[in-house]
């Protein structure tokens, strides 16, 4: 009999979980005899109306007319030695995601898949607002393709074409693996025996041993450990010294010139923050007298924007979605970042802190407290340093369709500065990026620095200041990197200069901007802007302070 091209879900059982340990409440399992030691589920799903029949209000008449329901199966297979779940129609929304393997089926196609006919990657970038992207080619193509930044970009899900055809004819994996190649259902627990042994094979490490530099943690044991050390953490700010490795950050990307407060809830406080910031949540804690700390009060916690009167005029998160947090399991480093944990490569880990340590300090103006970026620039900018304020007079490089900003500060040294707060992680990516865009249009567009200096020119008259427009070459003259050096400011309050941390994420944006610039021929620096704990102040009492209507 001639077989037939078949595409089948294969998941791969933790070891020493059963089926029934596998499944979700309601599913039932029975033997199955044409696979030994089988056992399977088979049912439909739905069989009702669908919801957009109630928004239509129609009749029960109209309604029996429409019917939504899906058949699945679930079979489970033995083979070497472990349980395999091959899934058919919904049938993997039947399964309970804890008990598997997790990365089964992406560690099988890197094992497997063909580098240069690759077709699709998923990819999540866990720096800043963590994003997620799909990226598909209309032919086999190698990971060049699909541009992986192999220090910051975890791959979720690949697909391609496997260098043994006997294998399958295409393979795709992320925890799950889906494979198409000529087989019938006997065939089955050799299908699973010969994808666990590819599973367990270390062939990857020959063109894609990047991937196990930062890796999202899903398995909830490890996750639990980690929360575990987080409380102990936080219990430990309660008595003690806050740690280097705890932070506080925005999850999202926000706007800093709408100087919003921050109010901590869920334990009740009133106090109202300029800045969001671990030691004011920590101070709010104490005053409280709270603990002990538990993994509940992660979630329970939340930060929310407010007005001047502690009335909620923003966005609000759980508390656990603003930590940021480093700390090591097992001799391996972790990371969590807006609500997400990650495995960092030892190795990564070591290099990036050296390369920061190794970086040039630059000195700034210390900041005033309760001063966030905008307000920080304002006062400088006023006079009594030797620096011209360039935040904001956006300049259009040649052909662009949006204006850039050259620096914050233009020092007379020729320094171009760029600044950004610390509070989130956000930000700073931002501020690395903007310098790198800055270093490459004044290289390359002449016309842009000639546009440049009728700026400064015009800054100059507005300050009462001199001699700036002439650190910047004109179009008819040589550019010198060298008379510029970039230099990243980032204001941080609580802290002395050098002594806060950046979190691991914005380290690794830090280290491929500086390289980025040294390859156009630049220097770079990093500034401390230190500034005294921000400043808290108590809530109104009454209807203004109540968060609109939100639990303190």
């Amino acid at each position: 009999m001639t077989k037939k091209s078949q595409t089948v879900s294969i998941r791969l059982l933790r070891a020493g979980k059963q089926p029934a340990d596998s499944v979700r409440d309601g599913v039932e399992l029975s033997a199955w005899a044409k696979l030994d030691g089988a056992q399977i589920s088979l049912d439909t799903i739905g069989g009702g109306a669908p919801k957009w029949a109630k928004f239509l209000d129609l009749t029960t008449e109209e309604k029996a007319k429409l019917t939504n329901s899906t058949a699945y199966g679930l079979v489970f297979v033995q083979a070497s030695g472990r349980w395999f779940a091959v899934s058919f129609g919904l049938g993997h929304v039947k399964l309970d995601p804890d008990a598997f393997e997790q990365d089964f089926g992406l560690r099988v196609v890197l094992n497997t898949v063909d580098p240069d006919k690759l077709r699709s990657a998923d990819i999540r970038t866990p720096d800043e607002n963590t994003t997620s992207r799909r990226t598909q080619t209309a032919r086999r193509s190698d990971q060049t393709a699909f541009s992986i930044d192999i220090e910051r970009d975890i791959v979720r899900g690949l697909a391609g074409e496997p260098k043994n055809t006997t294998f399958a004819s295409r393979v795709a994996g992320s925890d799950g693996l889906t494979l198409t190649k000529e087989v019938d259902v006997s065939d089955l627990p050799q299908v699973c025996a010969d994808a666990f042994s590819a599973f367990g094979k270390a062939d990857y490490k020959t063109n894609f041993a990047w991937i196990d530099q930062i890796k999202h943690v899903r398995d909830k044991a490890t996750i639990d450990f980690l929360d575990a050390a987080l409380v102990v953490a936080l219990n430990s700010c309660l008595t003690a010294v806050i740690p280097d490795t705890l932070h506080l950050a925005y999850p999202v990307i926000y706007d800093p010139e709408k100087a919003r407060h921050i109010r901590y809830k869920g334990f009740n406080s009133s106090n109202i923050h300029t800045d969001l910031e671990i030691g004011g949540y920590v101070d709010d804690l104490k005053e409280k007298a709270f603990g002990p700390y538990l993994v509940e009060h992660l979630a329970g916690h939340k930060v929310h924007e407010c007005n001047d009167e502690g009335k909620d005029n923003g966005q609000s998160w759980r508390i656990r979605e603003c930590l940021v947090f480093e700390t090591d399991l097992n001799g391996e480093k972790y990371v969590l970042s807006a609500d997400r944990w990650y495995r960092i490569d030892t190795n990564l880990a070591t290099e990036v802190a050296a390369f920061f340590a190794k970086v040039t300090s630059y000195v700034m103006p210390a900041a005033l407290a309760d001063e966030n970026e905008e307000k920080y620039n304002n006062r400088i900018a006023a006079g009594g340093h030797t620096m011209l304020c360039l935040d904001r007079k956006l300049v259009k490089p040649t052909g662009a369709s949006y204006a850039i900003e050259a620096c914050d500060f233009l020092a007379n040294d020729g320094a171009m500065i760029h600044v950004k707060d610390q509070t989130s992680s956000s930000r700073l990516s931002h501020l690395f990026n903007q310098g790198t865009v800055s270093a490459r249009v004044m290289k390359m567009d002449g016309a842009f620095r000639d546009r440049l200096r009728a700026e400064i020119l015009i800054q100059e008259a507005a300050r009462g200041l001199t001699g700036y427009q002439p650190l910047v070459a004109d179009s008819a003259s040589p550019f010198s990197e060298a008379s510029h050096l970039i230099v990243y400011a980032v204001l941080c309050s609580g802290a002395g200069a050098g002594a806060s941390r950046l979190p691991f994420f914005s380290l690794v944006t830090f280290r491929q901007a500086a390289n980025e610039l040294r390859a156009l021929g630049y220097k770079c620096a990093f500034a401390w802007i230190t500034k005294p704990a921000p400043t808290t102040k108590k809530a109104k009492r009454g209807p203004k302070a109540s968060g609109g209507g939100t639990t303190p």
